[in-house]
């Protein structure tokens, strides 16, 4: 027995928690909705998202501040999972709470950059207030990059961007985002060394494959539309993955041309990433992938197998409901809205 998880207890709830996800006939009709409203409308009436959705006009709430309302509903999830958990099991989930932190961090540091008033900018934020790890009141007063650094001593965000150069400085948000989704991944790896052995294996399975899709995704955008040396593009890849280890990461980094660093990934993940030749389906492809590892793993023994595997599949359902909003509110047909879904419509 486990002292630090009550596996039983959360495995309870989060079977009924995985009948609240959207069957395939709910997406069916949430791509026949016409616009922000009605996807909203029906969402009131399903467990889980009413509890958030209730408090928003269906004629105010626009694409962008769904979004919004989805990544909170996903922050609140997790947040009621902790309680089922001490000691390290409690520190690995409420690290997974970092990636919110980080993008409201990330909202902050473009509105410095860009001069832009920040009155309403906590209206934007998605993070879990009662586990944050900074003080945003005194970042959101900060008016430059340095005082931004400054804002988050004490914190682990601080150590990692404490020793940007000026020259990273010049380049602003980029590095400083890049650097703090490494810090979020490599404390998530650590966490998870910290769990008993079958729950750390389960753990990085999906964090390494998780990073890989992204070192896979970032090294491709690189290679093709930016001008980033081959030098610089190992250094933001992150560590820890499952199949792409530094030997390979630097391989695919210094590819000679596109075409050369696709047929290298379809060799060392063994699975067709780019087999639809647009970069539009790229991430879905990736989310399929993941989707598909998450929903197999055995949910139901002494581990937190169905935690991690629910927080992987809300997310994805999340992303699905936004690219779906994203395409109804552009007309894109049904058969071709759904090559951006990892759901069935």
């Amino acid at each position: 027995m486990n002292p630090f998880a009550s596996y039983r207890a959360i495995n309870t709830k989060l079977h009924a928690k995985r009948r609240i996800l959207l069957s395939d006939a709910e997406w069916i009709k949430i791509a026949q909705c016409k616009n922000v409203g009605q996807i909203v409308e029906f969402l009131k009436k399903r467990e889980g998202y009413k509890s958030l959705m209730t408090v928003y006009n269906t004629n105010d709430l626009h694409r962008s501040e769904l979004e919004i309302v989805l990544d909170r509903y996903l922050v609140n999830e997790i947040e009621d999972m902790l309680h089922y958990f001490s000691g390290n099991y409690k520190e690995f989930f409420k690290t997974l709470l970092m990636e919110y932190e980080i993008h409201d961090l990330g909202l902050i540091l473009r509105s410095i950059t860009s001069n832009e008033d920040m009155t309403d900018i906590e209206s934007l934020f998605v993070h879990s207030k009662k586990w944050e790890r900074v003080n945003y009141q005194k970042l959101i007063a900060c008016k430059n990059v340095l005082q931004f650094i400054e804002g988050l001593k004490g914190s682990s965000y601080y150590m990692a961007l404490k020793t940007m150069t000026q020259e990273d400085l010049a380049k602003r948000e980029f590095h400083m985002e890049m650097k703090l989704y490494m810090l979020f991944y490599s404390e998530l790896t650590q966490k998870a060394t910290r769990l008993n052995k079958k729950d750390e294996a389960i753990a990085k399975r999906l964090i390494g494959t998780k990073i890989d899709f992204l070192n896979t995704q970032w090294i491709y955008r690189a290679l093709k539309y930016y001008d980033i040396s081959p030098e610089e593009i190992l250094i933001y890849s992150l560590p820890n993955g499952n199949r792409l280890d530094y030997r390979k990461l630097k391989t695919l980094s210094y590819a000679k041309d596109v075409e050369t660093f696709k047929k290298l990934v379809e060799k060392y993940l063994s699975y067709p990433l780019f087999k639809d030749n647009c970069d539009a389906y790229l991430d879905c492809n990736t989310e399929r992938y993941l989707y598909r590892l998450a929903t197999r793993i055995n949910k139901d023994d002494e581990s937190i197998a169905a935690s991690i595997s629910y927080i992987y599949i809300l997310g994805i359902e999340v992303n699905d409901l936004v690219s779906l909003t994203e395409g109804i509110r552009y007309a894109v047909p049904e058969t071709e809205l759904s090559r951006f879904l990892v759901h069935t419509i």
